[in-house]
C-alpha cells in the first residue's frame, strides 16, 4: 500500500509538472484546500510569525555578542575581549577629556572673557 501511495505522488506531482510547463500556468486550487495542510506538514503559524522571529533573532544575536565582549564581567584576569575592552575604554575616555592644545585654547578664551567687562 506505501508503494502505491509514493507512486500516485510522484505521478502527481509529474503531471502538474507537466501542466504548468506546457501552459506557463500554475493549476489553481480553491482557497479551502490552499490553506488546508495534512499530516507531518501542518503548521498551524501564520507566515508573520516567521518574519518576526527572524528580525528578533537578527536584533538578539548582535545583542548578545557586543554584550559578552563589551560588558560581561569575566573576573579581573585578562581574557580574550581585554584589548577590545581597552580600546574602547580609551575611545570613550578621549571622546570626554579635552586634549592639551584644547585645554590652551580654553584658558586663552577665558584669560580674553576676563579681561572684558560690561559697560
Amino acid at each position: 500500500m506505501q508503494i502505491s501511495k509514493v507512486w500516485l505522488v510522484n505521478r502527481t506531482i509529474s503531471r502538474l509538472s507537466n501542466a504548468q510547463s506546457s501552459t506557463g500556468l500554475r493549476p489553481t486550487f480553491p482557497q479551502s484546500e490552499r490553506k488546508k495542510m495534512e499530516g507531518m506538514g501542518e503548521d498551524f503559524r501564520p507566515p508573520w510569525v516567521y518574519v518576526g522571529t527572524r528580525l528578533i533573532s537578527f536584533v538578539v544575536i548582535p545583542a548578545v555578542g557586543l554584550y559578552s565582549v563589551f560588558l560581561y564581567d569575566f573576573g579581573t584576569q585578562n581574557h580574550v575581549f581585554t584589548p577590545v575592552r581597552r580600546w574602547t575604554a580609551n575611545a570613550f575616555s578621549s571622546f570626554f577629556t579635552l586634549s592639551s592644545e584644547e585645554k590652551k585654547l580654553l584658558q586663552q578664551e577665558q584669560d580674553v572673557g576676563q579681561g572684558y567687562t560690561k559697560p
